[in-house]
């Protein structure tokens, strides 16, 4: 393991993600992390480090997104070029919803939703949700606050194009103001 992909390390030194993904992520995995990185710092919504593997993307005061990169994910995809996973937060999708559903990006939130899987102690238990016209059952009562997370781990390209149409969806109603 890099020294830069340790906590000690990233506590002292809070590095860029760019300088993290080369130890974590190889081939295309690591190309595509780069690339979704770059679109981010180009939309001027930059991920700042804020825990181990771990970087926020905020706007308006808010998360937009989460960046991990490792291994410990509990809904990990296999990859031989590393894990890695991408947490858009929709916190106001239903004022885009018929875009995301005219532009069919309706079944990237719905194959990478969160189901309860009886969690333990801090679990809120499971709860049943219409999201995007279609009744979903047994999703992690956690995961439906505020805010409303589709973690998406190790993203292809066409995930990732998936990704960056939500995060201008969800930035642009965020700029009209709405108070979520």
């Amino acid at each position: 393991m890099s020294e830069i992909t340790t906590l000690a390390y990233q506590k002292e030194h809070k590095p860029k993600i760019e300088e993290v993904i080369p130890a974590m992520l190889k081939n295309n995995s690591e190309k595509i992390a780069l690339d979704f990185v770059a679109f981010l710092r180009e939309s001027k919504i930059n991920p700042t480090w804020t825990l181990h593997n771990a970087w926020k993307v905020m706007n308006k005061g808010k998360p937009i997104c989460y960046i991990r990169l490792g291994c410990c994910f509990w809904r990990s995809k296999h990859s031989d070029d590393g894990r890695w996973e991408v947490t858009p937060y929709l916190n106001h999708m239903s004022e885009y919803e018929n875009a995301v559903l005219d532009e069919g990006l309706q079944d990237l939130i719905w194959d990478n939703l969160c189901y309860c899987k009886s969690c333990g102690n801090n679990c809120a238990g499971s709860v049943n949700k219409t999201i995007l016209g279609k009744e979903i059952e047994n999703i992690c009562g956690g995961n439906i606050g505020y805010r409303f997370p589709v973690p998406i781990t190790n993203p292809d390209d066409t995930e990732i194009d998936g990704i960056k149409r939500l995060l201008e969806l969800e930035k642009k109603a965020r700029a009209k103001g709405s108070p979520k």
